[in-house]
C-alpha cells in the first residue's frame, strides 16, 4: 500500500514539474509556435497560386479504330512533355498528368498546372491542337486513298453501265430479228434465239457485277463517313476549379503550429536539462 501512495505521489510531482517546466518556458514556447505559424503566413503570402484544369480527349479514328496505340500516344506525349522527370523543374504552365481510363482504348486525360484558369485553358488547347495536327495528316491522307478508290469505282460502274445498255439494245435487235425470221428462216431464227440465251446470261452477270461496284461505293464512302472517321476531339468539357490547388493554406498553417508547439516543447525540456546538469556541476 506504501509502495502505491509512493508511487503516486511520484508521478504527481513528475507532472507538475513537467508544467512547471512549460510555466517557465511559456514565452519559449510561443515565440518559437508564432515564428513558425508565421513563416507558414508568409510563404502563403508570397507563393504563387497552382490552378488545376482537366480534360478528356478522343484520339482521331480510321475505320471505328484509334490511328495509334492509345499507351504509344500516352508514352510519346509523356516523353515530349517531360512528365514525371526526375529533377528537372519545369516551368508553369505544364501537363501534370496524362493517363489513359481504365478500359479505354481510344481516350486520354490530361491535367495542367497553371498560374490561371485562363492560363490553363489556353495551354491544354494548345497540347490538343498539337495531338490533332499530328494525327489529321494520317486522317487526311486516309481519306484522299479512299476517295481516288471511289473515283476508280464510280468510273468502272459507269464503264459497265454503258456495257449494259449496249447489251439492252443488242437483245432487243436480236429479239427484233427472231420475230422476222421465224416464218423466212426458221434455223437462222434458232441460231439468234441461242445467241439471246448467251447475251441474256451475260446481261444477268454484268448486272450483278455492277450491284456489287455499287456496293463497294457505298462502303466506301461509308468509311470516310462520320461514323468512322472521328477527329482528335475534347471529350465533354474542359473542367476548371475556383480556388487554387496550391499553396493549401489551411493545412500549411495546421502543420506548421503543429510543428512549432512540438519543437518548442521539446527545445522548452532541452534547455531545462541543460539548466539541471549547470546546477548540479556548481553543487559538485
Amino acid at each position: 500500500m506504501e509502495n502505491n501512495v509512493q508511487y503516486i505521489e511520484k508521478e504527481t510531482i513528475d507532472l507538475r514539474e513537467l508544467f512547471s517546466v512549460l510555466k517557465r518556458r511559456k514565452k519559449l514556447i510561443w515565440s518559437v509556435t508564432a515564428l513558425f505559424t508565421l513563416l507558414a503566413l508568409i510563404y502563403i503570402f508570397v507563393a504563387k497560386p497552382v490552378y488545376e484544369v482537366k480534360t478528356m480527349i478522343e484520339v482521331g479514328q480510321i475505320d471505328a479504330k484509334p490511328i495509334d496505340n492509345i499507351n504509344d500516344i500516352k508514352q510519346k506525349l509523356l516523353y515530349e512533355y517531360q512528365v514525371n522527370t526526375k529533377g528537372k523543374k519545369r516551368k508553369l504552365p505544364r501537363v501534370n498528368t496524362i493517363s489513359v481510363p481504365k478500359g479505354s482504348k481510344s481516350i486520354l486525360s490530361l491535367t495542367i498546372h497553371s498560374n490561371n484558369n485562363k492560363e490553363g485553358i489556353k495551354f491544354i488547347q494548345k497540347v490538343i491542337g498539337k495531338i490533332e495536327t499530328q494525327y489529321k495528316e494520317k486522317t487526311d491522307a486516309y481519306t484522299e486513298s479512299q476517295k481516288e478508290l471511289i473515283k476508280l469505282v464510280q468510273s468502272d460502274i459507269k464503264e459497265n453501265e454503258t456495257s449494259l445498255e449496249a447489251m439492252k439494245k443488242e437483245l432487243n435487235t436480236y429479239n427484233q430479228k427472231i420475230i422476222s425470221l421465224k416464218k423466212e428462216d426458221a434455223a437462222l431464227a434458232g441460231i439468234y434465239a441461242l445467241q439471246i440465251g448467251q447475251k441474256q446470261t451475260e446481261l444477268q452477270e454484268l448486272k450483278k457485277y455492277i450491284s456489287e461496284l455499287k456496293n463497294k461505293e457505298q462502303e466506301l464512302k461509308l468509311s470516310i463517313g462520320p461514323l468512322m472517321m472521328n477527329p482528335t476531339h475534347i471529350v465533354g468539357e474542359i473542367e476548371t476549379l475556383e480556388k487554387p490547388i496550391k499553396p493549401k493554406k489551411k493545412l500549411i498553417v495546421t502543420v506548421a503550429f503543429i510543428t512549432g508547439l512540438m519543437l518548442s516543447v521539446f527545445l522548452a525540456f532541452f534547455l531545462e536539462f541543460i539548466r539541471g546538469m549547470k546546477q548540479e556541476d556548481e553543487v559538485q
